[in-house]
């Protein structure tokens, strides 16, 4: 066997690595495996940004909650909790997660992220 045959082999023969997704209206927010974006909202822009997103998954509340824990400190974000929701914090940007089970065994993350406008100087 060829050296250009068995490599084509052995790079079809590898197991398929997982993509990470985002959502559209947030290109640095993942989606946790196996969650698909559904109702993509319209973002809202002025003296700000206001960004509604949903996406609908296999599991249950907690196991979204952990991945967004574990994951979202690493993109600068820091977590709080406000009002039975999941809120993180970078800079000007809030970012508040709910979630909701649907049925037995899928869950729904509704998202929701608010971004304060600039300061502006008065002078």
């Amino acid at each position: 066997m060829s050296r250009a045959l068995f490599l084509a082999a052995l790079v079809c023969a590898a197991p398929a690595q997982a993509q990470t997704r985002y959502f559209a209206g947030i290109p640095d927010l993942p989606l946790p495996s196996g969650f698909s974006e559904v109702d993509v909202a319209p973002v809202f822009e002025g003296q700000g940004r206001l960004v509604f997103a949903e996406a609908i998954g296999p599991g249950d509340g907690l196991a979204v909650r952990d991945f967004y824990v574990a994951t979202l400190p690493q993109l600068g974000w820091s977590e709080g909790v406000e009002s039975g929701a999941i809120v993180f914090q970078r800079g000007r940007e809030r970012l508040h997660l709910f979630l909701t089970r649907e049925g037995e065994s899928r869950v729904r993350l509704r998202v929701q992220l608010a971004v304060r406008p600039a300061a502006m100087d008065a002078d």
